[in-house]
């Protein structure tokens, strides 16, 4: 009896023991797991998440880039679109009405007044004289203007060309030369010239190319003279023989 209840005591102690070794090695594997947990968590947060926002970082950084240049792009396609347009525009321009563009930054040295107005009935004659007959038909021009606003006050701001032929002779040709710088003052905004240049002057095929460089006539910068209404014929003279190549023209006023 004794021994048979030694014996379930001696089971008892070894059943209790294993479950306290049982209960141990538990609580070291959930230790050691959860220190495992709290490496990874700790590695995360000091490798893993600075490197997915460095990655980030770099992809949000390229995009943006990528985003730039394609509006870099779309904005040069677009000013080059602008200038093509603005190019073909001034083309058309050019060959309906002859070349015009902004000359605010040109620089030159405006000419000598070679003009002179004459008192005529009713009517103003102009008289102009130059080295050459070329330069007395740039002076009989600026004399035009000149006596429709005082052109010391206009600016070189555009430029005009022309191209005009006559048939005859030069006078027919200074007739046609003058009408069409008026023509131009009265179609082109009143523009006014303060230097006229001969390209081309064609005895010959009485031709000339001339450009005047001025700006539009404005009331409140500029003087009113005398508007010019139309060239005449009238006791018109073109002295080619004289050294001062004088030229005579009366302007309806």
């Amino acid at each position: 009896m004794l021994a048979r209840l030694f014996r379930i005591q001696n089971r008892t102690a070894i059943y209790d023991r294993a479950h306290r070794i049982t209960a141990t090695i538990l609580i070291g594997l959930t230790g050691l797991a959860f220190a495992a947990v709290c490496h990874q968590l700790y590695k995360a947060k000091t490798e893993y998440l600075p490197d997915i926002r460095r990655r980030g970082k770099d992809r949000l950084e390229t995009a943006l880039t990528i985003r730039q240049n394609q509006a870099e792009l779309i904005e040069q396609q677009h000013t080059q679109n602008k200038n093509k347009e603005s190019n073909i525009k001034s083309s058309q321009d050019e060959e309906e009405n002859g070349p015009s563009s902004s000359n605010e930054d040109v620089k030159f040295d405006y000419p000598d007044i070679k003009y002179e107005f004459l008192d005529n009935t009713a009517d103003v004659q102009i008289h102009a004289w130059g080295d050459s007959l070329e330069e007395s038909f740039e002076q009989v021009v600026m004399g035009m203007f000149g006596y429709m606003t005082d052109i010391e006050g206009i600016e070189n701001r555009d430029m005009k060309q022309i191209d005009i032929r006559a048939e005859g002779d030069l006078q027919n040709l200074l007739y046609k030369f003058l009408s069409e710088w008026l023509e131009i003052y009265g179609t082109e905004d009143y523009f006014v010239a303060r230097k006229i240049e001969i390209i081309l002057f064609d005895r010959n095929e009485l031709r000339i190319i001339a450009r005047g460089y001025g700006e539009t006539f404005d009331l409140s910068r500029h003087t009113q003279g005398t508007e010019v209404k139309a060239i005449t014929y009238s006791n018109m003279q073109i002295h080619e023989e004289a050294s001062t190549h004088d030229v005579y023209v009366i302007v309806d006023i």
